[in-house]
């Protein structure tokens, strides 16, 4: 009986300890697998490059109800695009928060009401002036928000970073205002050139911010170059040589005497005589009746 009973308990123990190897084995492979796809995953991810956006976060914590003040914000860099988020300072500045914000958190725009976002949105900062460009035709970027940098060829003035604070209707017309905000010192330059010149907008990346930038200057036109010499040598910096006449090849060169052509004279004699003179000849012949 006792024979038997090892026997069974040996055979058990054979059956666990081969589901135990089975187990085991499996584990080993999956975590093997897994580990080989983590590589590759490690390895994809390092030669992707990793976006960083600056947002405005806020230093301390902000309540419901609290009006947002300048001097507690700053920006931040983060890895990947947040939809809403602010990415100016000013655009928020004395507007009141609907909702708890954390520091260094993203602020996006459904912290606040929206009448107050569209308030804020299309009035200039401190400093700033709002100025009307009229457009017959709009780029499909000129949208509220959008930064643009602004050409007036004929100018040649620059505007680099120039935020758009609304696209206003005129009525009964197709035209729009394109509200733009210049700094304070630049408006009269601006002004004058939206008389004069017709202004070109051009797109920006939402991403990029290099900063407002207003200049004036004359357009320095591309050198072509035209094959010839920088440095053209005068005629004095020639440097004479001494020939002697015997090296000037002569050319001979004939040419008719002056009075090859015989001149005639010829004199009257009388009624019945006219006496023509050639050289030394002479001819007399009878006078015309």
């Amino acid at each position: 009986m006792s024979i038997k009973k090892n026997k069974n308990q040996l055979i058990i123990s054979v059956i666990v300890g081969v589901a135990i190897a089975v187990a085991s084995y499996q584990v080993i492979v999956k975590l093997k697998i897994e580990n080989e796809n983590l590589k590759k995953l490690t390895q994809t991810s390092a030669n992707v490059p990793i976006k960083k956006i600056i947002y405005v976060v806020s230093k301390t914590d902000i309540k419901k109800g609290d009006k947002i003040q300048v001097d507690n914000l700053t920006t931040k860099q983060f890895p990947i695009e947040i939809e809403g988020a602010i990415t100016d300072p000013a655009k928020i500045s004395g507007l009141v928060a609907t909702k708890d914000i954390k520091a260094d958190s993203p602020i996006v725009e459904n912290f606040f009401k929206i009448s107050d976002m569209d308030n804020a949105q299309s009035e200039p900062q401190r400093g700033f002036r709002s100025v009307a460009l009229r457009l017959e035709t709009l780029p499909h970027f000129v949208k509220s928000g959008v930064r643009t940098d602004i050409y007036f060829p004929k100018n040649a003035i620059f505007a680099q970073d120039v935020k758009i604070l609304s696209v206003v209707d005129i009525p009964d017309s197709k035209q729009k205002y394109v509200m733009l905000e210049i700094k304070d010192k630049d408006v009269p330059v601006f002004i004058t050139a939206l008389n004069d010149d017709k202004a070109v907008l051009v797109q920006r990346n939402r991403h990029e911010r290099t900063g407002y930038k207003f200049s004036t200057g004359t357009i320095q036109l591309p050198k072509i170059s035209s094959g010839v010499p920088d440095e053209l040598i005068e005629v004095n910096d020639i440097p004479q040589y001494d020939i002697s006449q015997n090296e000037i090849p002569v050319t001979e060169v004939k040419s008719k005497p002056s009075n090859q052509v015989p001149i005639v004279k010829s004199a009257i004699k009388n009624e019945e005589e006219i006496e023509f003179i050639s050289g030394d000849k002479k001819m007399i012949v009878g006078a015309p009746q």
